[in-house]
């Protein structure tokens, strides 16, 4: 097995020769599962290992990403480990919302990295410093050597309070270049891939929980930074007040309607896009307000002690507001578009087999979903109203099915029609709630202890409405729930749907 002798917390070689961490444990757990012994071939550098797997001296690499590079000579198992990539800068840097808007700016990246390889194809406005190593790319960012650099969260927030690099941030995140970590086995060696891939899906959250902490749990006490506590409540306090007040504009809107309801129906249709504008105008001034609350969490969760739990329970309640508003703002937007007499579907020709690649991907590669995929599965369809229905379905069937259950998603090729079909092992649905379960503002009582909006199976059922199709629900209480959707192959684009 050939390793990465300096990534530390992930893996290292350290001075006895001995192979470390977080990709040592939990690879070691594995080979254990399937009864192989992994040996480990010594190198000095990343650099070092990779020409060793090119050379076939090595069988395995322990811990990295699938590339398109690559994959010209490796294969791979399963994710081990998930992590997401975070850019790293200096405590006065603005809010990254999106790299590409940035104009002379340095990026600081370790070599032959997956994240090198990405940024130079996706972001070519960045100039890339290439570095030795993680704790020298980030240790530019520190003494104004380069504007910012992309690394792990995990190997952030090591090297962060192992070095006191306090004058760092968190100054976004890019979700598309997360760390989905795996084994890679030369090509010829199938049989040993698909070994390993066996040990590799008896890994459970837990167990790479434990393993991450194990390791990153670092024993250094340090002040918490009131300041930015300050700040992160303030901003909570601000975002409040601007979810109340959006509400009450919205109520204020309805009563207007219903009095404009009794008068001509062009007045009604300006009342309604007036609604409109103000639900897209107040969901963009929230986006980025919410998106600095859950960076400022972000960089002073690093700061926190590791055993000062009340601290981080704090945290992790913004961090749990935040997705929430991010959620209803996305609901919200989507009810607005789907609920427009005058909306034309835009129809083109797309891959059911790609779609459902692309909702796993959104959902971080979630090991959880098991997808099917049968017969030809292209047909005609609005591809981001069809991704907004099978989003919906795939979160409902992952956040209330038992965390260790699979959910399935399968698209299945028919004559004259692609059937998507969305299952899970949850609580089920009683049947007297299923007759309204498709309307809006309508929740089952098994979510009563779940946050929600009631929007999710109607934005479904308005989406599949649009296209022509049907929508099934097959459910008993205890036994889970399967949404089928069947749509007709062929659409008419730019056809005003009434």
């Amino acid at each position: 097995m050939c390793v990465d002798p300096d990534w530390v917390p992930f893996e290292r070689i350290n001075p006895q020769g001995e192979h470390e961490g977080i990709a040592a444990d939990l690879v070691q757990l594995i080979a254990q599962r399937v009864g192989l012994k992994i040996d480990l071939y010594p190198v000095k550098t990343w650099e070092e290992s990779l020409a060793a797997s090119k050379g076939k001296r090595c069988q395995i690499v322990s811990f990295l990403n699938q590339t398109p590079a690559r994959d010209q000579w490796l294969i791979f198992t399963r994710p081990i480990f998930f992590d997401q990539n975070i850019i790293i800068t200096r405590e006065e840097h603005a809010y990254i919302g999106d790299p590409k808007s940035l104009t002379d700016q340095s990026i600081a990246l370790p070599r032959g990295t997956m994240i090198e390889e990405r940024i130079r194809q996706k972001y070519p406005n960045l100039q890339v410093i290439i570095t030795e190593t993680e704790q020298e790319a980030i240790a530019l960012v520190s003494e104004r050597k380069a504007d910012m650099t992309i690394r792990s969260l995990t190997v952030a927030a090591y090297t962060i309070k192992k070095e006191g690099l306090f004058n760092l941030k968190i100054s976004g995140q890019i979700p598309e270049l997360a760390n989905a970590l795996r084994i890679g086995v030369l090509k010829d060696e199938t049989v040993l891939r698909d070994i390993l891939d066996k040990g590799a899906k008896t890994l459970t959250e837990r167990e790479r929980e434990a393993v991450s902490n194990n390791h990153v749990a670092v024993n250094i006490q340090h002040g918490v930074d009131y300041g930015l506590v300050m700040k992160v409540l303030l901003g909570a306090v601000l975002v409040l007040l601007a979810v109340i007040f959006w509400f009450r504009k919205l109520r204020e809107v309805d009563r207007a309607q219903s009095i404009l309801a009794e008068q001509r129906g062009d007045q009604e249709l300006l009342a309604r896009r007036e609604q409109s504008r103000l639900v897209a105008m107040l969901s963009h001034e929230m986006r980025t307000p919410v998106a600095m609350i859950d960076a400022a969490a972000r960089s002073l969760s690093l700061l926190i002690a590791s055993q000062d739990d009340a601290s981080k329970l704090r945290i992790e309640r913004i961090h749990q507001g935040v997705d929430r508003m991010v959620r209803l703002t996305d609901q919200f937007l989507a009810k607005d578009r789907l609920d427009d007499e005058a909306l034309t579907l835009k129809a083109v020709l797309i891959d059911g087999r790609e779609l459902c690649r692309q909702l796993v991907d959104q959902l971080g590669n979630s090991p959880r979903i098991d997808c099917q995929v049968l017969g030809d599965t292209s047909l005609h369809a609005d591809p981001d109203l069809l991704q907004v229905a099978l989003h919906n379905l795939l979160v409902n069937a992952l956040r209330y099915a038992p965390p260790d259950t699979l959910v399935t998603l399968a698209c299945n090729g028919e004559a004259g029609r692609v059937v998507f079909v969305v299952s899970d092992e949850g609580p089920g649905i009683d049947p007297e709630e299923q007759v309204h379960i498709f309307a809006s503002y309508v929740r089952g009582s098994k979510g009563k202890d779940t946050t929600g909006a009631g929007l999710g199976l109607y934005l479904v059922k308005r989406v599949v409405d649009l296209h022509g199709g049907t929508i099934t629900l097959r459910s008993q209480p205890g036994q889970g729930a399967n949404f089928c959707i069947d749509l007709p192959r062929v659409q008419i684009p730019s056809l005003p749907v009434k």
